[in-house]
């Protein structure tokens, strides 16, 4: 009856690891994800704010048909998802962000780019 038991022990261990392990990969990929899911918000709203300022007339404090001039705001260049930046010229913005998890390559943080001119947004999940 000893064996019995020692074994059953031994086997709930063994479960009970495997379960620990499971978890912690999943709250790993949940918050890379999360990570990822937050940067694409952040720069999705910078890039409308950057056509925003393109759309508006200079006599408004706008671009007038120009994307020079712009810049982010100082309280959205450091947030909870990452670090912003831009490269602003006269036809569009580069937006990029570094996050604050490891990414899918394992080895650096999450990175995403967004491209803002005439012909739209597009984001690009670099990592």
């Amino acid at each position: 009856m000893g064996s019995q038991q020692l074994l059953l022990i031994v086997l709930g261990v063994i479960v009970v690891g495997l379960m620990v392990v499971v978890g912690i990969n999943l709250v790993k990929s949940y918050s890379e994800s999360s990570n990822r899911d937050q940067i694409i918000a952040g720069l999705n709203d910078l890039a409308i704010l950057a056509q925003e300022y393109y759309k508006k007339e200079t006599a408004a404090g706008g671009g007038g048909g120009t994307y020079s001039g712009w810049s982010i705001p100082p309280q959205l260049k450091e947030t909870e998802a990452g670090n912003f930046a831009a490269v602003v010229h006269s036809g569009g913005v580069n937006l990029s962000c570094n996050g604050k998890y490891i990414g899918r390559n394992e080895s650096t943080v999450i990175r995403v780019t967004a491209r803002v001119d005439d012909k739209g947004i597009r984001i690009t999940v670099v990592n």
